[in-house]
């Protein structure tokens, strides 16, 4: 029996080698797979009329320190946190790679407003007043050029991105609705936009949520108001972000040539 168990415990210290190199392969094809991305991030805060807003900051080291620096602003979907966008879509390492400021922000109650109801008309006026704040903090002290702030949404935060764009257009370079609508009555009467900056609508073919014709519907709106818009429906895809059909390729891609006319 003594026999027996020293065998035993042998036979198990014999693997113990084998289970080491199997860790190290394990965490050599993970780090293969998922490689560490150089960038710093922030969770903080800042009061706006009142209130103590949330963003997620995210400054890639390779800009660390410079400044005319582009800005690109992420609004998340309903019911989400800054962090679980970022791990969605993976625009971290689209900052790294394609070298831009990102700050994604946090909704009130984790939302943004879907619509404007008649009753409450002045619904999202505090979210405006967080992007306003916001934009100006980061240009005054961390480097963003002005003239380079860009902004891409999501579903719910698809639709804050029209609203964006229908109420602070001259503040926003291009933009990037993906899978989003117009928020009523947005798409009820003609827009005024005082920039007419560059948008892409993004769709999954599959998507059931907010389908295609609703997102075109959207793209139709701003198109009437003569922004340069580019509608582009991703075959085979449902709802959401769909980082496995190359939607940051192609997010990167479009924002990367448009900017504010110089002022």
């Amino acid at each position: 029996m003594k026999f027996e168990l020293k065998k035993s415990i042998e036979s198990k210290r014999s693997w113990f080698p084998w289970l080491g190199v199997a860790l190290i392969a394990s965490l050599a094809t993970a780090y293969w797979l998922y490689p560490g991305v150089a960038v710093d991030v922030q969770h903080r805060q800042m009061e706006v009329a009142g209130l103590v807003r949330e963003y997620r900051y995210v400054l890639p080291h390779a800009i660390a320190g410079k400044t005319g620096l582009p800005l690109v602003v992420a609004l998340h979907g309903a019911l989400d946190t800054t962090d679980e966008m970022a791990e969605y879509t993976q625009l971290d390492r689209l900052a790294a790679e394609k070298r831009f400021l990102l700050v994604y922000l946090q909704g009130r109650h984790l939302n943004w407003p879907p619509n404007i109801p008649e009753e409450n008309p002045d619904v999202a006026a505090p979210d405006l007043l967080f992007f306003d704040a916001l934009c100006n903090q980061l240009v005054e002290s961390d480097g963003v050029d002005r003239n380079r702030i860009y902004v891409v949404g999501v579903s719910q935060g698809g639709a804050m991105c029209n609203l964006l764009v229908a109420r602070r257009s001259e503040r926003i370079a291009a933009a990037v609705c993906n899978c989003g609508w117009m928020p009523k009555p947005l798409d009820e009467q003609p827009l005024t936009t005082l920039h007419k900056c560059p948008m892409l609508f993004l769709v999954g073919s599959r998507d059931t949520q907010v389908p295609p014709a609703v997102v075109q519907a959207a793209c139709d709106v701003f198109d009437r108001a003569q922004h340069p818009v580019v509608f582009q429906i991703l075959e085979g895809a449902p709802h959401g972000w769909n980082f496995e059909f190359g939607v940051n390729q192609i997010v990167g891609e479009f924002l990367s040539d448009q900017q504010l006319p110089t002022q």
